[in-house]
């Protein structure tokens, strides 16, 4: 099976209720990498992790922006 590529949109809530957004290349599945973000997320500052959206994108364009996010 070939392998996808997504960039993805997901934010979180910090303690003081402020909505944080990142955006990222990733290559793995949208919803295993943001269970595994929130079980990476130690120190308690933000919960309530949710994808706002997701693209697939080519093995080309994660290459390229894989380390710019």
């Amino acid at each position: 099976m070939k392998k996808k590529h997504y960039f993805i949109t997901y934010q979180a809530v910090n303690r003081q209720g402020s909505k944080s957004i990142w955006n990222q290349v990733i290559n793995t599945s949208p919803m295993l990498f943001i269970k595994a973000v929130e079980e990476g997320e130690k120190s308690g500052t933000y919960y309530n992790y949710v994808v706002i959206n997701t693209c697939e994108i080519t093995k080309e364009d994660y290459e390229k922006f894989k380390d710019r996010f």
